[in-house]
Formats: C-alpha cells, structure tokens, sequence
C-alpha cells in the first residue's frame, strides 16, 4: 500500500492534523478484508474510490473505542484527520456529539456536506482534492463558530508532550480547578483529558514503533515506564495485544 500524509496550510494548523492518501493494487484487497479501528483522538473525513469513481465518504468520530468493520470494493482512500477541539470550532456542534459515532458527510454537514462529495468526485488528484477541502474550512474559520482558545492550547500541549502530562498540574497552570478544567475539556474536545493523554501516547507509539527495534521500546520512548501498563492500554485501545494487532492489521 502507499500511503502519504501531507501537512495543511498553515491558516489550517490549529485544526486539521494532516491530509492523507492510500493507494493499494485492486487485486491486493479482497472482499473479506478487514478494517480493524483503534480509538483515535482525531477526526476523520474519508472518501474512498474504485478507479476514478467515488464509492463512499464518511466521517468517524474520534473515540475511545476499538472495533472491526468489512471493507472492500475500493482501492483508493483520501481524507483529512481533524483535531476533535475543531469539531465545535469548524461545524458548530459540541465535540461529544461526534464521540464514537460514524456518519455521513450529508448528515454532519448538510448541504455543504453534498456540495463537498459532489467537488471531491469530480477532482482527478490528491493536491485538487486538498484545495477543495481546504477552500471550505477555510470558509468556515471565518465564520463565527462555538471555540474554547484555553482548551485549543491545553491539547496542543498535551499532543507535543506525547500524553505525558500530570493533569492536575495542567490544569493549574491555565487558572482552573481540575474539575472546571475537565468539564470544559470535554465540552470543547468530546474527552475526558486524563483519557485523551492516554490516546495520545497509545498513538505516538503506534505512530512510531517502526523507529525502535521493538514495541516495547517504542512503550518506553514515549513514557510508559512498564510493559504491563502498555499492554494493558494497548488491548484497551485496539482490542488485541501489540503484537497481534500487528500481525492482524498489517499496519
């Protein structure tokens, strides 16, 4: 599979992650694959195309959650993996309501949700593809959206620090009681933070293990201080241990 990720404009850097693309051989997917879905503290956006033509789109909702869905019939994926503090932010809908739910772009975005699907069908390449998706957040920033800027700096702080972060520390140092730090985390984000600095260190290190000579290095690079606490979070989080997970995924 070849697989990129490309970095967004810098007016979008406070909200979209990255953009990405997959591209596999029709015959290398059969109709019996299998997704497997780890939780996941991003957003995504993803349409999914047969030769030249659009399959499906569909957005997941960052989650806490793992799980197994049928995928097939498609052997091309584009999409864009949003910040969750950007839910509220770019559609003007609380972050929780997208917690764990998969939707269609209709249903999240209405007509612009149409719109959109009609725009990306008709692009012929990953860059044209970027613009359009770009053009309409873009747009919307520059409407008046629900936003949390307190929050906005306390999940870039907890994503730079790979998860490792004392919450109660955190929540000090923005003038809050953990208490009002929590609950305007989880109305801006859909997490709990203690919950979405787990998330996030489970990611980096599914983000980077191939760097390390093994998972277990990988664990104490980005701050698990024992094997049994990163087994623990990883079964957790994607529903095997790591090295099955691996071995059934392919990732």
């Amino acid at each position: 599979m070849n697989y990129i990720t490309i970095a967004p404009c810098e007016a979008l850097r406070d909200v979209v992650s990255h953009f990405w693309s997959g591209e596999w051989a029709p015959q290398s997917l059969a109709a019996s694959s299998t997704y497997y879905m780890t939780a996941n503290s991003l957003t995504e956006i993803a349409f999914a195309f047969r030769g030249s033509d659009l399959v499906f789109s569909s957005v997941q909702g960052h989650t806490h959650r793992h799980g197994q869905f049928p995928a097939g019939g498609f052997c091309q994926l584009f999409g864009v993996s949003l910040y969750s503090h950007a839910v509220p932010f770019l559609f003007h809908m609380p972050a929780p309501e997208v917690n764990g739910h998969f939707f269609s772009l209709e249903t999240l975005l209405g007509n612009d949700g149409k719109t959109l699907i009609e725009k990306i069908a008709l692009a012929r390449s990953t860059p044209e593809r970027i613009r359009i998706l770009s053009d309409y957040f873009v747009s919307c920033l520059r409407r008046q959206r629900l936003s949390d800027p307190l929050i906005k700096h306390a999940v870039q702080f907890i994503r730079q620090r790979k998860g490792n972060v004392n919450i109660e520390a955190l929540s000090g140092h923005f003038c809050l009681s953990q208490k009002q730090f929590e609950r305007r985390f989880k109305a801006a984000s859909g997490f709990n933070p203690k919950l979405f600095a787990r998330i996030v260190r489970f990611e980096a290190v599914l983000n980077t293990y191939s760097n390390y000579t093994s998972l277990t290095h990988a664990a104490y690079a980005n701050g698990y201080y024992d094997q049994a606490h990163f087994i623990n979070d990883f079964k957790a989080f994607a529903g095997y241990s790591p090295h099955k997970f691996l071995a059934l995924s392919g990732y």
